[in-house]
C-alpha cells in the first residue's frame, strides 16, 4: 500500500483519489476549499465529457448524474474562413456516445463529501510551495492536480512539447437558459454547436447540466485578440456576457439567431460565468523540490489545453486514472524520477500528444488535409459519422489523415469504396 498525497481537489484529483482508494492505497487529498465552497463558487470551465470519460466515473462508482444529464451526441459545425466573407460550410456528425458538460461544482461537492467514507483523508488547506515540499517528503507519491494555478510552476514547462508560450484566445464562458437547441438540424440528436470563423475566432454551445437548473447551455467564446469577438474583457457579470453575445450572434451568425434569441443568464447563480486567458502548456514529468522530494503533475497541471477542441477535461480525468493504475502496478518499487518520467511519457504517447496536437490544429489556420476531411464530411454524412467525429474522444485516430493530404485522400477513397 502506497502513501499518496494529492494536492488539488478538482475532478482530476478526486478521480485519482477514488481510483487509488479502490486499490487499497492510503490517500490524503488537499483542497483549498471546502465542499460547500466548491458548490457555491465559480466553475473552472465547461469541461464537456465524452462518453468514454463518463465511463471512468462509472467504473469508480462516482457517476451520479449521467442518467439524468442533458447530453449531446455529436456536432453541428458552421465554418466560415472569413467573418465578412460569403463562403459558409455546414457539417453534421455523430461521435457515437452521449456526453455532457456536467457542472463540476456539484460533482466535486458530492465526491469530497463521500471521500472519507471511501477511506480517504481530506485536508482543507491552501497549500504553499513550502508546504508542498513538506507533504512530498512524507509521502511515497505526491500528485499535483492544481489545474492551471500558479502552484503548477513547481514543475518545469516542457519547452520541447509546449507549442505556445502565450495565450492564443481570449475566453468568455456563460451558462444560459432559453436556447431551443439544434435537434431538427441534426436529425433528432442534440449536438455541441461549433461556430468557426477562420480570421476572428470561435464560439460554442455545449449541452450543460447545471447544479440546480439541470438542462441548460454553456456558451464559450474564443476570441482572437483585437478581432471582432474580443469584446468580453471588461465584463463584470454573466449578464454582460449574454448581452454582448446576442449582439455578436445577431450580426455575424444570423443563421442561428432564431435558436438563441431567447437566451437568458441562468438565475440564482452569480458565478456561472468566466473570462480569462492562458497559454496551452505541457509540463515535464516531475518537479524536484528544494528538499529533493518529487512531485508529479496530472490533468491540467500536466497538459493545459485551450478549450477549443474539447480535450482538457477528458484528458485530465482519463490521465488521473492512468497514473493511479500505474501507482498500483509499481507498488513496492521506488517511485523515483525515472518512474515519474516514464509514466508521463507513456501517457503522452498513448493519448496526450495526439489530443494536444489535434487541439492546437484548431487554433491555427485550417490545414489542407483537415479542409479535405471537413469538405467530405459536409458532402457525406456517413463519412462524418464513421470516420471523423468519433475521433474527438480518441484523437490519435485523426492522424495522419488530418495533417497529411495524401493520407486524407486515401481515407476518403477507402471510405467511398466501401460505401
Amino acid at each position: 500500500m502506497a502513501r499518496v498525497s494529492i494536492i488539488g481537489a478538482g475532478t482530476t484529483g478526486l478521480v485519482a483519489a477514488y481510483a487509488l482508494l479502490r486499490d487499497g492505497h492510503e490517500v490524503t487529498l488537499y483542497s483549498d476549499r471546502t465542499a460547500d465552497e466548491w458548490l457555491e463558487g465559480r466553475p473552472t470551465g465547461t469541461a464537456y465529457l465524452y462518453g468514454e470519460t463518463i465511463d471512468v466515473e462509472r467504473e469508480l462508482g462516482m457517476d451520479h448524474w449521467s442518467q439524468d444529464m442533458f447530453g449531446g451526441m455529436g456536432v453541428l459545425l458552421d465554418f466560415k474562413p472569413e467573418l465578412a466573407g460569403e463562403a459558409h460550410m455546414r457539417v453534421v456528425g455523430n461521435w457515437g456516445s452521449l456526453g455532457s458538460g456536467i457542472d463540476m461544482r456539484m460533482r466535486v461537492h458530492r465526491w469530497m463529501n463521500d471521500l472519507e467514507s471511501r477511506g480517504g483523508k481530506l485536508v482543507i488547506e491552501a497549500v504553499t510551495p513550502e508546504r508542498t515540499d513538506e507533504i512530498a517528503q512524507n509521502s511515497d507519491v505526491t500528485m499535483l492536480a492544481a489545474g492551471k494555478a500558479d502552484l503548477g510552476n513547481l514543475i518545469p514547462r516542457d519547452a520541447v512539447r509546449s507549442v505556445y508560450d502565450k495565450p492564443q484566445r481570449n475566453l468568455a464562458m456563460v451558462v444560459v437558459t432559453g436556447v431551443t437547441g439544434w435537434q431538427k438540424e441534426c436529425g433528432g440528436f442534440e449536438p455541441v454547436k461549433f461556430n468557426f470563423f477562420g480570421d476572428t475566432g470561435e464560439y460554442f454551445w455545449v449541452p450543460f447540466t447545471h447544479k440546480t437548473h439541470g438542462a441548460t447551455w454553456c456558451l464559450l467564446w474564443e476570441a482572437k485578440a483585437g478581432k471582432a469577438f474580443d469584446r468580453f474583457g471588461e465584463c463584470a457579470s454573466g449578464q454582460d456576457i449574454v448581452e454582448i453575445s446576442k449582439e455578436l450572434i445577431k450580426e455575424h451568425a444570423p443563421w442561428e439567431w432564431e435558436n438563441v434569441k431567447g437566451m437568458e443568464y441562468v438565475t440564482g447563480d452569480d458565478f456561472a460565468w468566466l473570462i480569462g486567458r492562458f497559454p496551452p502548456t505541457v509540463r515535464e514529468g516531475f518537479g524536484r523540490l528544494p528538499s529533493g522530494a518529487l512531485i508529479m503533475p496530472v490533468g491540467d497541471t500536466a497538459i493545459a489545453f485551450d478549450p477549443i477542441g474539447g480535450q482538457g477535461g477528458n484528458n485530465a480525468q482519463r490521465m488521473a486514472k492512468f497514473v493511479a493504475d500505474r501507482i498500483t502496478a509499481h507498488e513496492g518499487k521506488p517511485f523515483d524520477a525515472a518512474w515519474m518520467k516514464q509514466v508521463n511519457d507513456d501517457w503522452w504517447y498513448l493519448h496526450g500528444k495526439w489530443a494536444y496536437e489535434f487541439n492546437n490544429l484548431l487554433l491555427e489556420p485550417l490545414e489542407p488535409a483537415a479542409a479535405m476531411l471537413l469538405e467530405e464530411c459536409a458532402k457525406n454524412r456517413l463519412f462524418a459519422d464513421q470516420k471523423f467525429f468519433p475521433n474527438f474522444p480518441r484523437p490519435h485516430n485523426f492522424f495522419p489523415a488530418i495533417v497529411e493530404p495524401d493520407a486524407a485522400r486515401e481515407l476518403i477513397a477507402r471510405a467511398n469504396t466501401r460505401a
